[in-house]
């Protein structure tokens, strides 16, 4: 994990988006599982809001390590802190 040298004002301001989120809506169908889930814009719905109160917004980098595919995400504040 790489972080900025400080993440106070992140974090502060983690923790207090996060008090203000709701849970995301489970409003797709998995036919396969029969199951209901929160699908990526439900998600977004639910984080939108409190990380723009709060000075947060993040990015997510499609990555290609040793052959493994994934995603890098990076959560950044305003002030310049970040987390990825």
């Amino acid at each position: 994990m790489n972080t900025s040298e400080s993440i106070k004002n992140l974090a502060d301001s983690l923790c207090k988006a996060q008090a203000e989120m709701g849970g995301a809506v489970k409003d797709s169908k998995n036919p396969f599982f029969k199951s209901d889930y929160a699908d990526l814009t439900s998600v977004i719905k639910a984080i939108k809001e409190p990380f723009a109160n709060h000075g947060l917004s993040y990015t997510q980098f499609p990555t290609n390590d040793e052959g493994r595919i994934g995603v890098v995400t990076l959560l950044m504040h305003e002030s310049g802190e970040y987390l990825e």
